[in-house]
This record gives C-alpha cells, sequence and structure tokens, in this order.
C-alpha cells in the first residue's frame, strides 16, 4: 500500500510553494538506521521511522536486506511503479512511504548518515565538497581529495590521515556487539576506497563487477545463513544517479538503467528468494531525488559577481574558500564583517532566481538536524547559502578545475530533490 500519512506529512512540510523541509522528527531518511535495529530487535526506539513504514510492531527479522539505489526519489518511484514488477511489490504486498532526505539533498550526507546512523549535523559530512579546516582547503570527502583534483586519494597521498576527518564508530561495529552481522556490496570502484573502508568498519565487504553478480551474493547470503544467525544486508547501486547527472532524466540512458537495475532486482533477487519461508524483511530506499538543470544557463558566482569575491574568507595560503557545496546548494564562507553586505548583493543580484539565506536561520529553523550541530559541522560549513529554485544552478568556474556539466542535480530543498522513498515487504 502507499502510505497515505507518510504523503500528508511531506506535503505539510512544503514551504515557499516548492521547498520541502527535512523531517528528522518523523519521516527522514536519517531515521532508517534506527529502524533497521529495530527490525531485528522486536523493540521500538525513538529515533526510528513511524510505526506505520514497517507494518509491525514486534520485528524480531533473522534478516533484513537495504537497497539503497542513489538518486532514485519519490517522483521516480511514482513513475515507473506503473512498469516494473518489484516496485508493484513493495505498493501492493508491502508499505510504500514517502519520507524526506536530510538537507542538503547529497550523497556524501546520506551515506555517512547509512553507515554510522548520523544525521548531517552530528556527522559534519554535509556535501560533496566542503570546507575542512584540518588541511585549510575544501575537499572532496567521499573521493579523499581536495576539490577540483581529477584523480582519487589526493589527500592521502600528501601524508593526511584521511580517516581522522570522519566521523568514528559505526552501526557495524553496534551490530556487532549484538550478534547481527553486516554485509556491504558496492561496485568495486568504490568498495577499496579511504571513505569506504573507514565508514564500513565491523562490516564485511563484498565488492562486485557488475549488479547481477552483487545480487547472487545477496541470495547466497540469504541461503546460506545459519539457523539463528542475523545478518544485516546493505547493497548500494549509484547507477541511476550516474546516468541522471550524465545525460539527463528520462534520456534513453537513463531509462536504460532503471531498466536494468529494476529487472535484476525482480529476476535475480525477487524471484530467486521469495517463498524461502524466511523471516526477512527488505527495504528499498534513496539517499534524494533530482531536478533537471542545464549546464548553459547555470550562473557562475564568480564571473557574474566579482565584486563578491573580496567579501570571502581565504584560508591561510590566501586562496578564497570557495566552491563549497553544490549547485543547488552552494554554501559560501564570508568574512564576518561582510556577511550582511554580501547577503544583500546576493539578494538584489539573485533573489529572484534562488533563497539567499543564512546558515544561522538554517540551524535555529532544524534542518541539518534534531540536536545542536557537531563542532565539525560548524567548524566545516559557510555561513550563507545559495538555494536555486528548480532547474536553475549557480556554481562556481575555474578552468579545468570547477565547472557545472551536468543535466540533472541534487543538494537542494526543491520537491524533486527532498522527496524521496522508503519501501518496506517481507519476503
Amino acid at each position: 500500500m502507499i502510505n497515505q500519512n507518510a504523503v500528508k506529512a511531506v506535503k505539510d512540510a512544503i514551504f515557499q510553494q516548492e521547498f520541502v523541509r527535512p523531517l528528522y522528527e518523523s519521516y527522514c531518511f536519517s531515521r532508517i538506521p534506527s529502524t533497521i535495529h529495530d527490525l531485528f530487535e522486536g523493540t521500538r526506539n525513538n529515533a526510528s521511522l513511524p510505526l506505520d513504514t514497517i507494518k509491525t510492531s514486534t520485528g524480531g527479522y533473522d534478516t533484513v536486506i537495504l537497497l539503497f539505489l542513489d538518486g532514485f526519489g519519490w517522483r521516480f518511484f511514482e513513475h515507473y511503479l506503473p512498469k516494473y514488477p518489484f516496485l508493484r511489490w513493495f505498493a501492493e504486498e508491502g508499505i510504500a512511504s514517502k519520507i524526506t532526505s536530510q538537507f542538503p539533498s547529497t550523497t556524501a550526507a546520506h551515506v555517512t548518515c547509512i553507515h554510522t546512523g548520523l544525521d548531517v549535523g552530528a556527522s559534519g559530512v554535509y556535501e560533496w565538497f566542503y570546507y575542512e579546516p584540518k588541511v585549510d582547503r575544501v575537499i572532496a570527502p567521499l573521493l579523499s581529495s581536495y576539490a577540483g583534483d581529477k584523480e582519487l586519494d589526493t589527500l592521502e597521498k600528501e601524508g593526511v590521515d584521511v580517516a581522522s576527518l570522519y566521523p568514528k564508530g559505526t552501526i557495524y561495529e553496534t551490530f556487532k556487539k549484538k550478534g547481527i552481522h553486516s554485509y556491504i556490496l558496492q561496485h568495486i570502484n568504490i568498495a577499496h576506497s579511504p571513505y569506504s573502508q573507514s565508514m564500513c568498519k565491523g562490516a564485511m565487504y563484498l565488492p562486485f563487477q557488475n549488479l547481477g553478480d552483487g545480487l547472487d551474493s545477496v541470495v547466497e547470503l540469504v541461503e546460506q545463513q545459519p539457523e539463528g544467525e542475523k545478518r544485516y544486508i546493505c547493497l548500494y547501486v549509484g547507477d541511476i544517479d550516474s546516468a541522471g547527472h550524465r545525460f539527463g532524466l528520462f534520456s534513453s540512458e537513463y531509462e536504460q538503467a532503471v531498466k536494468q537495475i529494476m529487472t535484476q532486482l525482480e529476476e535475480r533477487l525477487h524471484a530467486k528468494l521469495r517463498g524461502k519461508n524466511k523471516k526477512a524483511a527488505v527495504l528499498m530506499t534513496a539517499d534524494h531525488g533530482m531536478t533537471e538543470v542545464d549546464p548553459k544557463t547555470t550562473i557562475y558566482l564568480n564571473q557574474e559577481l566579482p565584486q563578491l569575491l573580496p567579501l570571502l574568507k581565504k584560508n591561510k595560503k590566501g586562496d578564497l574558500i570557495a566552491p563549497a557545496g553544490s549547485c543547488r546548494d552552494f554554501f559560501l564562507h564570508l568574512q564576518d564583517r561582510h556577511l550582511e553586505e554580501a547577503e544583500k548583493l546576493l539578494q538584489d543580484s539573485l533573489g529572484e532566481i534562488a533563497w539567499v539565506v543564512k546558515t544561522e536561520e538554517l540551524i535555529e529553523r532544524g534542518f541539518f538536524g534534531l540536536g545542536k550541530p557537531s563542532k565539525d559541522f560548524l567548524s566545516r560549513v559557510g555561513n550563507l547559502v545559495l538555494l536555486p529554485h528548480d532547474h536553475d544552478s549557480i556554481w562556481w568556474y575555474e578552468k579545468d578545475r570547477f565547472g557545472q556539466h551536468f543535466f540533472a542535480m541534487h543538494g537542494g530543498l526543491s520537491c524533486a530533490e527532498m522527496e524521496t522513498i522508503f519501501l518496506f515487504a517481507k519476503l
């Protein structure tokens, strides 16, 4: 069934007609790790998703499978629901709940959350690019590199203790203490990165070359599970997000990516496991949705408003601290004495295409989580944010280093980006 309580809650969270407030207190991605724990333990935690998302108060599952489809937000679930049996399985025999992403609606924040259980404000990993005071530069945390570098792991190659930049402690270490065995399945290209190695401590890593092999491994883990053992299996797929970025939403390449994934999920997972009489729950979620953008209409802030540059902060080397965030949520590091001046300049120049808002206001309104943000978060985040309206984009240009080449993007607060999925079904 479609969870109408969740649909209404997310609808009620819309403000300024197009933006969505993240529902950290109820239907939000940040509550998934605690919900997974509940499914094993048969307990109820105040940090979990509402009970109507899982249809049971007892739990006690031996197996929980989480399918993490990067970028496959609610609009895509609705669009493809009539076409693919795997999606209809959740809607007809399970529960399909609309939930919100965290803010920013970015992969970095959400994969960190799914591994650690920490919301954005607690983890401090808030965007693809952000300023890291420990190295006094803007970095790409998931790539373990400086922002704009064309190669991976440049931080590590310069002798930076990369593990010290990430949160300590994972849900897998917690699960292990409770007798729950965790397995992480990702494409081999990202499986061995410093980020993945740090964020997946306590779990067994099973990299795969292609999705079919990964799904075969999931089936094998379930079929060969010893009696009485508890297993958590998390499979991450990035192909849909990647196709959307590179080719645009609903392009032939995007449609093909969705078709291949949904077909394999049905044929190589669902068809093989249904009827196995296992006490298993299958979950599917996405970190965010996506919205269409056009590289040709992207506004490059440093070119459009050069008078803004003297107002930005610099690092100890004298370089501007920019760019941070993405073209859908540009976080500016402004000198404190120039914050008001910069806000007015940006409001006058870009107010028609973006919400110009102080980070302090977003913190006060709970956009980064329920609790007080961590010291790491506060030390990294800019003090003013540009949040473009749907389909608009604002970024930074440096030849061969920074530009906007994508045809779909996320990170902002629009419905298309913030409305995502939490699907539940029993095997």
